[in-house]
């Protein structure tokens, strides 16, 4: 599958994933026909997903300080969080835009956290690898749900895997070394193959 010389747009990805099943690409995502709008949702779906995984292109690190009301308001755009360096011995998870104390059983803090988050990116923020990835995964769902042909199943699922070896590839060449051992979310990636553990299910 050949991708475009100029940067991957959504409404690439989208017709990308039309093309695989034969159907006519369209020139803008408002008001798209049945198949391209099930397609675009398939893309943000797949986004979701393997962003959530965690990489070192949607890491970022923050000191994060509590409100006027005692509580750590979380950026609107996380997916994940952790705390790290001298916060790390805190338990702490997401609930809903807040961090909670898990030990305690409360949203109240007394001081900064020093925190590791995962931030959920738009479609054009993401590296070119990311893209391409998240763009066959989506258009061999598309093709599986709408046509559930073997033949364009295996054609699709080849593109997926070689997509998913440059996505991996690009993980571990770009992340600082520390980093593969110190973020727990990175060494998972890197430690276990996405197509050895059957995908995101």
């Amino acid at each position: 599958m050949s991708f475009p010389i100029t940067p991957l747009t959504k409404l690439d990805a989208v017709n990308i994933c039309l093309s695989t099943m034969g159907e006519p690409t369209v020139n803008t995502l408002d008001g798209a026909a049945v198949d391209a709008q099930m397609a675009s949702d398939l893309v943000d779906e797949t986004s979701r997903s393997v962003q959530g995984m965690g990489w070192h292109w949607n890491r970022e690190k923050h000191t994060l300080s509590p409100s006027v009301n005692s509580q750590i308001i979380l950026p609107a755009n996380t997916i994940r969080v952790d705390t790290v360096d001298d916060s790390k011995s805190i338990d702490v998870v997401q609930r809903g835009g807040k961090l909670f104390d898990v030990e305690n059983s409360t949203y109240t803090f007394t001081k900064e956290l020093r925190v590791e988050i995962y931030v959920q990116l738009t479609f054009d923020e993401l590296p070119f690898a990311a893209k391409q990835f998240i763009t066959m995964r989506a258009a061999r769902l598309l093709q599986q749900r709408l046509l559930g042909s073997d033949t364009l199943y295996k054609f699709s699922a080849q593109d997926e895997q070689r997509a998913w070896t440059v996505l991996m590839q690009e993980e571990t060449e770009t992340a600082d070394a520390n980093m593969l051992y110190d973020s727990w979310s990175t060494r998972k990636i890197v430690s276990r193959g996405y197509f050895s553990r059957g995908g995101f299910g």
